[in-house]
């Protein structure tokens, strides 16, 4: 098949993307500002670490990293956790992997919580470490 034009990191944020589509009422490239008080839970996907090639040759393309997806779920009207929310949006996350998408394979969530952001969002951490597929830009 003919090479893919478009980058290696659109091809990654393309295949997390899809994996966490319609678990969430939005998904985001890193967190937006604002997102609107109508937006009951939201999941930002961020690659915060270094890619790294680990492979030598100007063709192959297997790189290795870590990732995140946040997710962030409104808190309740008194601003106390809303945690039967949150607990099933995490879990959701959690059960999409491992994920095996047309360019990366992602594994070994881990959990963090992080409490609330300024604006009223509780957040969770999930962050899982990511490689891609052997010659996977050569594939799609």
């Amino acid at each position: 098949m003919a090479e893919s034009k478009k980058p290696l990191i659109y091809l990654i944020y393309d295949d997390l993307s899809n994996a966490v589509k319609g678990i969430g009422k939005k998904t985001f490239f890193g967190r937006p500002e604002p997102v609107g008080s109508d937006v009951a839970n939201f999941i930002a996907i961020d690659i915060p670490t270094e890619i790294r090639s680990r492979i030598a040759g100007s063709f192959d393309m297997s790189v290795d990293c870590y990732a995140t997806f946040d997710v962030y779920c409104k808190a309740k009207t008194d601003r106390t956790l809303n945690i039967g929310s949150q607990t099933e949006l995490v879990q959701k996350v959690l059960d999409v992997f491992p994920i095996n998408g047309k360019c990366v394979t992602a594994a070994n969530p881990t959990v963090l919580m992080q409490g609330f952001d300024e604006t009223g969002y509780q957040v969770t951490e999930i962050s899982f470490r990511i490689r891609t597929k052997h010659n996977s830009t050569q594939t799609l």
